[in-house]
This record gives structure tokens, C-alpha cells and sequence, in this order.
């Protein structure tokens, strides 16, 4: 495991999406509006690009349970990631904790799955990394 800390807990606003980088995957990092029940861990981080063109789902809004791409609204459940529309679309969620006021991911976790998922994105041109 390579615990990796992509937030920090209490500057995350509930129901905002917020972009994280790691092991060159984009990330989707989502405190939940709901309050913290027992065993749920309140926060998910969720594949960072939308399966339809690939825009930054940090750019998106929350809607009830979903988070909606800002470009063609193509939607995810936060919690899940799978599409409310459609549910053979969906954003991979990623293992998360909060600890210590941060919000953790396993990059190993993350370097795997990129393994079978190569990134087509250049942040550095048009719709690129585009905040």
C-alpha cells in the first residue's frame, strides 16, 4: 500500500467536487452532503473523467445523489459511481479514508487499475486539463 493523502477533510465542501492527481489519473473527490452514518465513510473518489468525452467530473455539479458532468450532463452516483441513466456507464471508485483531517487513497490502487486503463489525456492542450 502507498497511503496517499489527496485532501485535506475539513476544507472539502460538502456536495463540491474537487480534483486530485495521482499516479497521472485524474480523481473526482467527493465529501458527502449527508451526515456520516456509522460505517459509511462519507467521502468518495471516483475516476475523474466523464465516460462520454472525458471532461473533468470536477468541473460538474451535484444533483440529489448524482454527480453531473458540466459539459452534456451525463450522470454518476457519488457514492457508487455507476451512471443513473445508464449502468453499464460508470467511474471507477477508488478505496478512500479520512484520517488525521485528510482524505487517503491507496496509489498502488490506483497505478493498477491505470495499467488496464491508459490515459489519452494531455493536460497541457485544449480540453486537456481544463480548469
Amino acid at each position: 500500500m502507498n497511503k496517499t493523502a489527496v485532501a485535506r477533510w475539513g476544507d472539502l465542501e460538502p456536495a463540491k467536487p474537487a480534483y486530485a492527481l495521482v499516479a497521472d489519473i485524474d480523481l473526482v473527490v467527493i465529501r458527502w452532503p449527508e451526515p456520516i452514518e456509522a460505517g459509511a465513510p462519507g467521502i468518495s473518489v471516483l475516476y475523474g473523467r466523464c465516460a462520454h468525452r472525458g471532461a473533468l467530473m470536477s468541473d460538474g455539479r451535484i444533483e440529489g445523489g448524482n454527480i453531473v458532468c458540466g459539459l452534456h450532463d451525463w450522470d454518476y452516483c457519488y457514492k457508487t459511481g455507476v451512471s443513473s441513466y445508464n449502468p453499464a456507464e460508470k467511474l471507477h471508485r477508488f478505496s478512500a479514508w479520512i484520517e488525521d483531517d485528510e482524505v487517503w487513497v491507496d496509489a498502488e490502487e490506483i497505478r493498477a487499475w491505470a495499467v488496464d486503463h491508459p490515459q489519452p489525456y494531455d493536460r497541457d492542450v485544449y480540453q486537456g486539463r481544463y480548469k
